[in-house]
């Protein structure tokens, strides 16, 4: 007879667990214009657990690893490795917490046009950019861009750039010569045969050269 109750409460806890591993909160500071480690953060949580994090600017590496422990976010699981959330939005979660070595050659810009902001940059050959609308919100569907094909091969280094998207007169191992007005972007979302996505609403701001990112994410 005490047979049902049990598979019952099973079936809450593992309901429960379900529940819990679909929320996940952001909230990251980045100094975009000037290195201010002591100030920038990114404060996350998945899973009931909340992590809050900052470089450690004696080992270069982020206090609490969230480098390595935001592939808990990152990934549909530990095995397919499939892509839960656009890879622009893991990339851009990691400027906080990465040593100013690394960040200056990832040549992050926050431009305003109008109310709207949009979040450019580079990291391994591949450029990224987001897109806020007018309110500075951050749709996890649409929000975000990517152009892996800018570059030659991105396993050479330094990576040298096609032809076709640079500037007048410039270099093709030299980012800077990147002509941002030639890319042509294509939807950065989570992976299509992915177990696990996220969908939300995440809301930027940007003033003195400071961008914030804050918001939630939940499982669909």
């Amino acid at each position: 007879m005490k047979k049902p109750f049990f598979i019952g409460i099973g079936l809450m806890l593992v309901g429960g667990f379900s529940a819990m591993a679909q929320e996940v909160t952001i909230d990251m500071r980045y100094n975009v214009l000037r290195p201010d480690p002591a100030r920038n953060y990114l404060n996350w949580s998945i899973d009931g657990r909340n992590i809050k994090d900052s470089l450690d600017a004696t080992t270069g590496a982020s206090k609490a690893r969230s480098t390595r422990e935001l592939d808990d976010l990152r990934y549909d699981s530990p095995e397919t490795r499939k892509y839960a959330i656009p890879v622009a939005l893991r990339q851009l979660l990691l400027f906080p917490i990465c040593p100013e070595r690394y960040t200056n050659l990832f040549h992050l810009t926050v431009l305003e046009e109008g109310q709207r902001l949009v979040i450019r940059f580079i990291l391994n050959g591949t450029a990224y950019q987001i897109l806020s609308d007018d309110r500075r919100e951050i749709a996890l569907k649409k929000a975000f861009f990517k152009a892996p094909e800018i570059a030659v091969d991105n396993s050479l280094s330094p990576v040298v750039l096609r032809s076709q998207y640079l500037l007048p007169g410039g270099r093709a191992t030299d980012w800077n010569s990147l002509d941002w007005n030639k890319i042509q972007w294509r939807p950065d979302t989570a992976d299509a045969g992915a177990s696990r996505k996220y969908k939300g609403i995440l809301t930027a701001g940007y003033a003195d050269g400071v961008l914030t990112v804050k918001g939630g994410l939940t499982q669909e």
